[in-house]
């Protein structure tokens, strides 16, 4: 997948990827005062590397995730902010570790 053809509001997306970067779990607060917890990070695509977001409940795909694992992410989609593209791995989407290479 390139990182040019990917727009806001692309949904059912699928990546085989490596994880290059991930930061600590953070819990933000939103405008209307609800918490989540965050992880976010970095994943190499065909043209570049772009940033993701792991939001509450899927946060526990990544348990097992190391820098550097290649992982094949199903059902993600592609939002934006503050004009940066991120890929998103919500609550249907799933992760699968690809070990041996």
């Amino acid at each position: 997948m390139s990182i040019k053809k990917l727009r806001p509001g692309m949904e059912h997306l699928e990546f085989i990827t490596t994880i290059i970067k991930l930061n600590e779990i953070r819990t933000v607060k939103t405008y209307s005062g609800l918490e989540h917890k965050i992880l976010e990070g970095e994943m190499i695509l065909d043209d570049g590397k772009i940033g993701f977001a792991v939001w509450n409940d899927a946060i526990n795909f990544f348990k097992d995730v190391n820098i550097d694992d290649k992982v094949h992410l199903k059902n993600c989609f592609i939002t934006s902010y503050k004009g940066v593209l991120q890929v998103n791995v919500g609550r249907d989407s799933t992760l699968t570790k690809i070990e041996g290479e």
